[in-house]
């Protein structure tokens, strides 16, 4: 399927592919995460496991521009690309 196919997809398809996801996939695991509740869970151990991964796959409330995104990874880079400052 090519990104355009795909951006052409209707609700009921896009949520039969999503949900078509294997299990062994890891991004099935973060869609998981973001969808469960965790006080559903019963056993204290399954839960804690569950309320991090919430913690981790959560979806970050910080909107940014894309010249503050770029700015950001060149900072966290150091800086450096291929040994050579950026410009």
């Amino acid at each position: 399927m090519t990104s355009e196919e795909f951006l052409r997809l209707g609700i009921t398809d896009f949520l039969m592919k999503l949900n078509s996801i294997p299990e062994t996939e890891p991004l099935y695991n973060i869609i998981k995460s973001r969808m469960i509740n965790p006080a559903s869970i019963k056993d204290k151990e399954e839960r804690k496991y569950w309320r991090k991964q919430k913690q981790i796959n959560k979806i970050p409330d910080i909107y940014l521009s894309n010249e503050e995104l770029d700015f950001n990874v060149k900072e966290s880079l150091g800086g450096l690309k291929n040994g050579k400052r950026f410009m």
